[in-house]
């Protein structure tokens, strides 16, 4: 039985009667207690910290070396929850929201390019009382990430890029061909089948959710369209772009990509290793986007060696 699935079955013990009633009318509450008991079961509780003006909301379990894990585009820090289930044994993990995402802040009259966000990553990073760690980021969080180890290069063991934007792929993805061909961003879902549409070239295999909780990630997606469509103009017009940041980095790096990600090409895998002075590459076979999604537990086999490699003695 897949987690999600014992999820949900905690979630109708909770509820008792009238169970099915109620997760068809409340499906955003059903979905919360859902993800609060797949947290539980991977040793996570979720906690915030202030962070300048906002408070920034974050998952922490386990203990240890830290590692630092940053969510993509539309994503928030359950998008690492079951990733971090196999980490929180043997290390501490933390993954916030980011902010503008998941259940962070969303300012109008802020900019949220990579640069900016960077500088409150590194509050964030204060805030925690975080001296070294290791860090890994998905897509947009993968570009964030490479850019705080280009800026913050004492700070860190490892970095970790999974299907990491930030460099220009040779090969153009389905994502970019589309975007040329119709002018739409398939990233910024307005519709329930535009929904639909960015699942399925996220993922290779999708991991079974249920429809109640389909709907309600859904729902909070198209509701959130228009202040997504605002940082991803912000992000595409100051683009911080790393081809002439990453020879400089020095830090340990893995690059680990799934071979049919349709939103950011495979190809950039091979110009981010290639460019990277001292990293790993790792390719995986029928993946998507989002590796740390579609299998938590073959991408922590392939990371969880990696920062093992790269942890002082004693940590």
């Amino acid at each position: 039985m897949s987690k999600f699935l014992i999820a949900v079955a905690i979630v109708i013990g909770v509820l008792g009667i009238g169970t099915y009633a109620y997760i068809e009318t409340h499906p955003q509450e059903a979905l919360a207690l859902a993800m609060s008991a797949e947290r539980e079961r991977s040793m996570l509780t979720e906690q915030s910290v202030q962070v300048g003006e906002d408070r920034w909301p974050y998952l922490e379990g386990g203990s240890g070396d830290v590692v630092l894990l940053l969510h993509g585009f539309g994503g928030d820090k359950d998008n690492w929850t079951r990733f971090a289930g196999h980490l929180t044994p043997d290390h501490r993990v933390i993954a916030p929201d980011l902010p503008g995402f998941g259940d962070n802040a969303r300012h109008e009259d802020q900019a949220y390019d990579i640069a900016s966000q960077r500088e409150r990553l590194a509050a964030f990073v204060q805030a925690m009382g975080l001296e070294r760690f290791h860090l890994a980021g998905n897509s947009m969080g993968g570009n964030l990430a490479a850019a705080y180890a280009h800026a913050y290069p004492e700070q860190l063991l490892s970095l970790g890029l999974f299907n990491a934007a930030g460099v220009e792929s040779p090969v153009p993805s389905d994502l970019a061909r589309e975007y040329e061909a119709t002018g739409k961003v398939s990233l910024i879902p307005r519709t329930r089948e535009e929904y639909d549409h960015l699942m399925d070239m996220v993922f290779v295999d999708k991991p079974y959710v249920p429809p109640f909780a389909v709907d309600a990630l859904a729902e909070r997606a198209i509701e959130n369209a228009n202040f997504r469509q605002k940082v991803f103009v912000e992000y595409r017009q100051n683009m911080l772009r790393l081809e002439p940041l990453l020879p400089e980095i020095q830090t340990p790096a893995l690059v680990l990509w799934g071979d049919t990600d349709r939103l950011i090409h495979v190809s950039a895998a091979r110009v981010m290793h290639d460019l990277l002075p001292n990293s790993e590459l790792v390719v995986m076979e029928n993946m998507g986007h989002v590796p740390m999604i579609e299998d938590p537990r073959a991408t922590v086999e392939l990371y969880g060696p990696f920062i093992d490699r790269h942890t002082p003695a004693g940590m």
